[in-house]
């Protein structure tokens, strides 16, 4: 951001005060919230605990209820239908946070002519008389009946709606009673899920809310009704991809007190979570209340004192930018100059000053760096100007080389076979790895892969006066081994830098898979069989080609059967190094070639190369060439 004389210096005044009015401003807050944050916590945790005392003291007496009576069920087993109607009604009547309770039986255990009998006795809407039911559904594969009964001991169930009855939600506390050492049913009391809302809703949370979860963590009771029955505090925060939700529900269900500082999942403000354990049914309070409530009266008073230190801030700006005006008017001149300059104008000149300060000496300065400016440019100008020359020519060049490799795929579409897939990627702008193949007479097809010592321009040129010789003496009258003593006569002769190429060439019969080949110093390439067995095709044949004028190069013979394949490829590939300075080795390339030897040729090729790019991390890496050769199976 571009900023005047003038308001620089104002800002070199007034800023260091800044610091101050943020120190004075963050120490205030601080210390603020520090209070009111210990205050919440000390407040709502004693409202919670108590909270937590009634109601554990409401679910205390309503457990022990059913306990009682599942202890008399037990111990003096009532045998009339009218008595277990007396004792349901007492349960309810006697214990005013009981909504209902039953009794509910085994499979003949309470008459021999009744499947399944149960008694309900619940509240009416109006809390005034109690109605007594059936129960004509069947209740043994509800968690009320099925908990106590599996577990051996009572239990509280999850929130669920009950329909028929109450039509409330509930939870239900149920214990098992026994006959003779059997489990012949379940004793209930429900509880009323509105009854515990309408008293967290009553208690003083500040601007907050309560919330109560059961011991798996599934809402028994929250603000957001949709929550109970349909979420848990673990799959709120699986939702909401918050771990600090989830830690919270497990310290919830482990029956832990504590305070937590968390996002709300519903605005991602901060809120603060106050939760204290129900111990008699393993349950969970908890108070929330957003920390934006908590900080309302710590930000009025911050508000003040930044609204009175910005008032005083505002005089010293004023006086400040008196001085500042008297101070900045040559350099305003100054500005104008260095404008024109920005444009391009490089004639332009400061006028002279007369004072001897900085300013002065600025002006002075600027004078001769304009004059140099203009030099500096013209010089700039004219290596720019050659150095896109030479890139041009590179890149012509390099168009050049690339046309000399073959360039359609897949290579001789009327010859079914045999397969061919290359490709070369240079180290730089040129190649000197290069690969070539062609027909030599209708059923003979030649092909070399070479390597130039060296890279970039000087290996490229080597490149293609080797391709140019190989592609000149090679023919149905020439094997192989001698096309390359020819090469190594022919550059050997002019080569006073002493550059070199590997090579290997071969001639491939297609009608019958014989493979006739010399390699002067190259990689040895590999065959890979049809049941995936790889092989090298052993060491070189003759030397490097080039450098002797007189090299010694034989010729080998091997057979491809239908569906065998050769690689050749050079030493970019094995030698491709990857940050710890480790090469990609012959080892690797086999177990790729093992790998992939069922794909197509163009497949094996790309994915060999694809994995070598993966592996060399290094910037100072060789040419790559690949070429993959199948013979296609007679049957296909």
């Amino acid at each position: 951001m571009k900023f005047p004389i003038r308001t620089k210096l104002i800002l070199a005044i007034c800023l260091p005060l800044l610091p101050v009015y943020l120190v004075v401003l963050g120490v205030d807050y601080r210390a603020g919230r520090e209070r009111s944050i210990a205050h919440m916590k000390r407040h709502l945790t004693e409202a919670t605990a108590r909270l937590a005392g009634e109601i554990d003291k409401e679910l205390a007496v309503a457990s022990q209820t059913v306990l009682n009576a599942a202890a008399l069920m037990t111990q003096f087993p009532l045998d009339e239908e009218v008595q277990l109607e007396a004792l349901l009604h007492s349960n309810v009547r006697d214990t005013p946070s009981v909504f209902g309770a039953a009794i509910a039986f085994e499979p003949r255990a309470f008459q021999p002519q009744h499947d399944n009998f149960a008694r309900y006795v619940y509240r009416s809407a109006a809390d005034t008389t109690l109605t007594s039911t059936g129960i004509d559904y069947d209740y043994a594969r509800w968690d009320w009946y099925l908990l106590p009964k599996l577990l051996d001991q009572p239990a509280w169930t999850d929130p669920y709606f009950d329909e028929g009855a109450g039509n409330i939600l509930m939870c239900t506390y149920a214990a098992p009673f026994y006959r003779d050492e059997t489990f012949r049913g379940v004793m209930t009391a429900d509880i009323s899920l509105d009854h515990l809302r309408e008293k967290l809703r009553t208690a003083d949370a500040r601007g907050g809310y309560r919330l109560i979860v059961s011991r798996t963590g599934a809402f028994v009771s929250h603000p957001n009704a949709s929550y109970i029955m349909g979420e848990s505090i673990f799959s709120l925060g699986e939702w909401n991809e918050s771990q600090e939700l989830i830690a919270l529900g497990h310290e919830m269900i482990a029956g832990r007190s504590g305070v937590r500082r968390l996002p709300d999942v519903e605005t991602g403000h901060p809120v603060w979570i106050v939760f204290v354990p129900i111990p008699s049914v393993g349950w969970s309070v908890a108070a929330v209340i957003p920390e934006a409530e908590i900080m309302a009266d710590v930000y009025a008073q911050l508000n003040l004192r930044a609204a009175l230190l910005v008032a005083g801030l505002a005089a010293i700006v004023t006086l400040v930018m008196l001085v500042a005006a008297w101070i900045t008017r040559p350099i305003t001149r100054l500005a104008a100059a260095a404008q024109e300059l920005a444009r391009g104008n490089l004639e332009v000149q400061l006028p002279q000053m007369t004072s001897r300060d900085e300013i002065g000496e600025f002006a002075a300065t600027f004078n001769t760096m304009v004059h140099d400016l203009k030099d500096t440019i013209d010089q700039r100008l004219h290596e720019t100007a050659v150095r896109e020359s030479l890139e041009r020519e590179l890149l012509v060049a390099r168009q050049i080389q690339t046309s000399l490799t073959p360039m359609i795929r897949p290579p001789f579409p009327d010859r079914p076979e045999f397969t061919l897939d290359a490709c070369t990627e240079p180290a730089k702008i040129m190649a000197g790895d290069f690969f070539d193949f062609w027909f030599v007479d209708r059923d003979v097809l030649a092909f070399v892969v070479a390597d130039v010592s060296g890279k970039g321009v000087p290996a490229a040129m080597f490149m293609a006066v080797a391709r140019t010789i190989l592609r000149s003496f090679s023919s149905s009258d020439h094997s192989p081994a001698e096309v390359l003593m020819i090469a190594d006569r022919i550059m050997a002769g002019e080569n006073e830098e002493q550059m070199f190429v590997t090579v290997f060439h071969a001639h491939y019969h297609v009608g019958t898979g014989e493979l006739t080949f010399a390699n002067g110093g190259h990689n040895p390439p590999y065959i890979v069989r049809r049941d995936g067995s790889v092989t090298s095709l052993g060491s070189s044949t003759g030397p490097m080609v080039g450098v002797w004028g007189d090299a010694q190069i034989e010729n080998r013979q091997i057979s491809l059967a239908p569906g065998d394949s050769l690689v050749a490829f050079t030493d970019g590939v094995t030698e491709a190094q990857n940050a710890k300075g480790e090469l990609f080795g012959e080892q690797r390339l086999e177990r790729l070639l093992h790998a992939f030897h069922g794909e197509a040729v163009e497949e094996i090729r790309r994915r060999i190369h694809d994995e070598v790019n993966r592996y060399r991390e290094s910037t100072d890496q060789d040419d790559v060439t690949l070429l993959v050769l199948r013979r296609t199976d007679s049957n296909s």
